[in-house]
């Protein structure tokens, strides 16, 4: 080729359209896809399939285990409980970090709990496909506490219909997200029709949650007793 060869330059316009979730499911610095729970009851009842965070979902099913965790006769439940959760392992693609918080004895395992005081905490996907590899059932949280709390609980638990939406809500975003089930962690007092309800809220969340995620579970922190007490047992016992 000489000189007097003609060089073709080509252009290419890309565009790129802004991602369709709300900024919240975006690191602000990074703009990196990171986890998040729900903050609201008005925002667990409106949730649907399309507001779900699809780099949040599960990619690894859970392996199974010898015994299985129904043939168990001791579980062993780790709760991630740690500055208010939601640090390191809420990038859903790894972080840059080198320090994050990890473990590996996941064979000592059976139930792993992720805990925030989010209202509803969706685990950081990074913990359920490690979990799931080894064979760990994974639960997200359920919360209400002090006086707000309160105000939620009388709002979902007064009537079957408002409890069963919000167990539905739950089951369809454990079900998206790829995760095993819940702990429902209600940590305020409540009142005697709230109370009444709370037994059925927890049966047809846990017959839903069985019905569409196969091996799930769903556990109860005992913290309120029969007549609506908020008074920490440390048991499962004839008061909670």
């Amino acid at each position: 080729m000489d000189s007097s060869s003609v060089h073709e330059v080509v252009h290419e316009v890309v565009h790129s359209d802004s991602s369709a979730l709300p900024a919240k499911h975006h690191d602000p610095d990074t703009t990196e896809p990171i986890s998040c729970g729900l903050q609201t009851l008005e925002e667990l009842l409106s949730w649907k399939r399309s507001d779900a965070n699809l780099f949040n979902v599960a990619a690894v099913p859970l392996a199974p285990r010898d015994p299985p965790l129904t043939a168990s006769a001791r579980r062993t439940l780790v709760s991630h409980d740690m500055m208010g959760g939601y640090l390191d392992d809420r990038f859903t693609q790894g972080t840059h970090s080198d320090a994050p918080y990890a473990f590996y004895h996941w064979q000592y395992i059976d139930i792993f709990n992720y805990f925030t005081h989010n209202m509803v905490t969706i685990p950081p996907v990074v913990w359920t496909n490690a979990a799931h590899k080894h064979g760990v059932v994974v639960l997200g949280t359920f919360i209400t506490e002090w006086t707000d709390g309160a105000v939620v609980c009388e709002a979902f638990l007064k009537d079957e219909e408002s409890y069963r939406a919000v167990a539905d809500r739950l089951v369809q975003i454990s079900h998206c997200y790829g995760f095993d089930g819940w702990l429902i962690n209600i940590e305020n007092s409540l009142s005697e029709s709230a109370v009444k309800n709370t037994p059925l809220f927890l049966q047809y969340l846990t017959e839903q949650m069985h019905e569409r995620v196969p091996g799930s579970l769903v556990l109860w922190y005992d913290s309120v007793l029969e007549k609506g007490e908020l008074k920490w047992q440390n048991e499962l016992n004839e008061s909670n």
